[in-house]
């Protein structure tokens, strides 16, 4: 197992992830630590970084040096951003980092600040067309993707900070984010590729954005944390935007779902993204809990391993990743895949479900034994509870959610209560549905019971109102056969059919 850590030194704030990869080549975040320390603060005046933020820096930094001795880190990179970048003092802050800490800083440009923005959201969302925007603390990142790739790239130099601080001048709130809007789209009128942008989806990321999705999700009373991939349409966007001008920047402390800590700089910080949503006429927006950090390590660890920089499918990678994470039985969870597909197409005169659900199934079939990660008794328990606070890329939360609950309800006990506390996101009906689709993959891993793959092919034959469910195999699967018939009462109840199940032989009857 390796440690890797990754510093993002930005204007605003300090962010550490600890990355870990086991010995199947699996990686996800081991530890993560935050500190606000406003590096960029009295930077707008006269390019000198001051200080007072520069020792709260430091201080942050030497926090994070001895949290990743403790994790037992093997390589630590730090990377600064505009605040750094921008400073005419630079090299006596670079010095101090060097000599107080012993971090090498490694300061990186604003187009590859926007490159690895880039990397974060094609690696975790899927995408093909769409304007990414990154508000930071003294700089805003805008990148325009085609085709999944990235065709043109800016860094403007103010954020949520700057802008905050450019502005304090001016008496009302009302006229700072006049002004503000102002000078943000005099700068944005200079993109000479801005008219490309027109159409596109927004995929925002950074603090800022992230705190916009957490005031919505407040709103909506939204049961889920994760804020990647969070979906905000128009009327949303403008319901937070309407509220953070108006309100006096001493109130917005007493904002749910705003930190405190953001609350004085959060107005002016929306202003790029309000500026943006003009240019495009983008309908609402998509928000990336993944940015920088994330980006940097796509790049070093897909170098590494010898593999595309860019995956080629994001749900497929996610997939493979979370597998090896959870040490989960390829050969079964891809058996069991297929046999519960192939039920699904089967049946499909005898219910109503959509290509999603569909989509659905299939990912909850290669991780229905996820729970096995940490013990057998309640594993489909376990397992549900790793996809509803774990992450699989490439699907919406509301995906993943089903996929959870399918993971729940894979065996005989069904996890009914648990999904009524997402009762905001699922209706009776849906819930209902969620059952009704997990009779595919119960009866799938009891059609793989012995876990050695003995069934080759599935029909079906319809007499009146039975199924006589034909498989074939080299070999009779009596103790799949005796484990798959406990369901015929629930799926009579569910889809007024009994079955029966019937060897045929080998894969020569088949045809």
């Amino acid at each position: 197992m390796k440690k890797i850590a990754i510093v993002d030194l930005g204007s605003n704030s300090i962010h550490m992830n600890i990355m870990r990869i086991n010995e199947h080549g699996g990686y996800s975040v081991f530890d993560s630590a935050k500190e606000t320390v406003r590096l960029s603060e009295g930077l707008q005046q006269d390019g000198i970084l001051k200080k007072d933020p520069m020792d709260r820096a430091i201080k942050a930094l030497r926090y994070f040096k001895r949290l990743a001795e403790v994790a037992e880190v093997v390589e630590i990179h730090v990377i600064a951003t505009a605040a750094v970048r921008m400073a005419k003092n630079k090299e006596i802050f670079i010095g101090r980092v060097k000599e107080e800490v012993g971090f090498e800083l490694k300061i990186v440009s604003g187009r590859s600040e926007a490159y690895y923005d880039y990397l974060a959201v094609v690696n975790s969302i899927e995408v093909e067309d769409c304007v990414i925007i990154d508000i930071g603390g003294a700089s805003t990142e805008i990148v325009l993707v085609i085709n999944r790739k990235l065709e043109e790239s800016v860094s403007l130099p103010f954020g949520s900070v700057t802008l905050t601080e450019k502005f304090s001048g001016t008496e009302s709130k009302k006229n700072r984010v006049k002004a503000a809007c102002k000078h943000v789209r005099n700068q944005m009128d200079a993109i000479p590729w801005k008219s490309r942008l027109k159409g596109l989806r927004i995929i925002g990321l950074g603090g800022t954005i992230r705190a916009i999705g957490k005031i919505d999700r407040s709103f909506n009373k939204y049961p889920i944390k994760n804020m990647h991939n969070y979906r905000m349409v128009h009327s949303e966007l403008e319901r937070v935007f309407s509220l953070v001008f108006k309100k006096e920047d001493e109130e917005l402390r007493y904002v749910e779902g705003l930190e405190s800590r953001r609350a004085e700089v959060i107005a002016l910080g929306m202003v790029p993204l309000r500026v943006l949503v003009g240019y495009t006429g983008a309908m609402g927006i998509s928000i990336s809990g993944q940015g920088l950090r994330d980006g940097f390590f796509y790049e070093s660890f897909f170098k590494a391993s010898g593999e595309p920089i860019v995956v080629d499918d994001v749900l497929r990678h996610s997939c493979d990743n979370t597998m090896k994470r959870f040490n989960v039985n390829p050969v079964h969870s891809e058996q069991v895949k297929f046999i519960s597909l192939r039920l699904f197409d089967l049946f499909k005169d005898f219910h109503s479900f959509d290509s999603n659900d569909r989509k659905v199934l299939e990912i909850a079939s290669v991780f229905h034994d996820a729970g096995m990660h940490i013990e057998y008794y309640d594993h489909h328990i376990h397992g549900m509870y790793l996809l509803i606070y774990g992450k699989i890329n490439g699907l919406t939360n509301h995906e993943h959610l089903k996929v959870a609950f399918l993971v729940g309800n894979h065996r005989e006990s069904s996890v009914k209560a648990k999904m009524k506390e997402y009762s905001t996101l699922f209706s009776k009906k849906d819930i209902k549905s969620i059952l009704k689709l997990s009779i595919f993959l119960k009866m799938a891993e009891q059609l793989d019971r012995s876990l050695n793959s003995l069934i080759k092919d599935i029909k079906i034959r319809i007499e009146g109102r039975k199924a006589v469910i034909e498989i074939y195999g080299d070999e009779e699967p009596l103790l799949e056969i005796e484990a798959a018939n406990k369901y015929r009462g629930l799926f009579y109840k569910s889809f007024s059919l009994s079955y029966e199940i019937q060897y045929m032989g080998g894969m020569k009857q088949a045809k």
